[in-house]
Parts: structure tokens; C-alpha cells; sequence
């Protein structure tokens, strides 16, 4: 990819959190954002702008910083990404917070404690953010968000 990670524009919320669910470092810009702000920050931290606005693809910084996504829902721009790029969807699986980018840890004893009992039974890791505080367990989501980052991969 030549980038360190990826850099989201505004209208790409959704993408920005499925890359985070595969374990790739994907900020996404806000509403505020303009053109030049994001492709400062995208040459700043080394990472690849990616936008369905073609006009932004026309500046000069944006030469090697930017892909113009063609697809309009978040599963064409999911293959769009793979076919574009070789995007690994399994690339580490949930390891970030979806919701911050932060990469995860293991969840204490006390956060754990604190999950109703059936999801304590269920085993697996938990894990949480040490940003928002956020816990993530294996369950019946988790399952179909991977069956989905498979089927994006190419692994079913």
C-alpha cells in the first residue's frame, strides 16, 4: 500500500469502521474537513486518502495520497478496496475499537465482571478500549462481522 494506514473523508464513516474491524489503522476525518486539510493530514502521517470525491483526486498534493472509490455501498467499496489495493479484510480482526481507532487490550476483571452473565459464558477474548472503554466479546456479531470480512477476502 505504501501508506501507514488509512485516512477516511467524512462520507465514509461506515468503510472506516469495517477497516477498523479488520485491524487497520483507519482515521476518519469530520465534517469540517476541508480538501486541503485532509490531504495534508493524509501526507503527514503517510496515509491514503480515501474519498468518492473525484474533484479532490484532480489537486496536485493529492498526487500518490488519494483513492477516488467508485462504489456507492460499503460492501462494493469493500471489494473495491481489495481488487484496487489487495486489502487483507483479515488483516488482524478485531484488534482496534471501531468506534476510535484505538488498538484494543485485554479487558480487565473488572470489565469483565461487569458483562452479563451469558456473554460471560461464552468465552473467548474480551477485549477493551483504553480510549472510550468500550468492550468487545465474541458473540453471535462478532461471528457475522467475520463471516463478512471473509466473504470480502475472498476466504468462503
Amino acid at each position: 500500500m505504501g501508506a501507514d494506514g488509512f485516512l477516511c473523508d467524512a462520507m465514509l464513516g461506515r468503510l472506516a469502521r469495517w477497516l477498523r474491524a479488520a485491524g487497520h489503522d483507519a482515521l476518519l476525518a469530520d465534517e469540517e474537513s476541508d480538501d486541503a486539510k485532509l490531504l495534508n493530514v493524509a501526507a503527514n502521517e503517510r496515509r491514503l486518502l480515501l474519498t468518492r470525491d473525484r474533484r479532490m483526486a484532480e489537486r496536485n498534493a493529492a498526487r500518490g495520497r488519494i483513492l477516488v472509490l467508485r462504489a456507492e455501498t460499503t460492501e462494493g467499496q469493500a471489494r473495491e478496496l481489495k481488487r484496487e489495493l489487495g486489502i487483507d479484510w483479515l488483516h488482524a480482526p478485531f484488534s482496534r475499537c471501531v468506534v476510535d481507532n484505538t488498538p484494543l487490550r485485554p479487558a480487565t476483571e473488572k470489565e469483565t465482571a461487569a458483562l452479563p452473565a451469558k456473554v460471560r459464558t461464552l468465552g473467548g477474548p474480551v477485549r477493551a478500549c483504553p480510549t472510550c472503554g468500550r468492550v468487545y466479546w465474541t458473540g453471535d456479531h462478532h461471528r457475522r462481522m467475520r463471516e463478512r470480512l471473509e466473504d470480502w477476502n475472498g476466504d468462503h
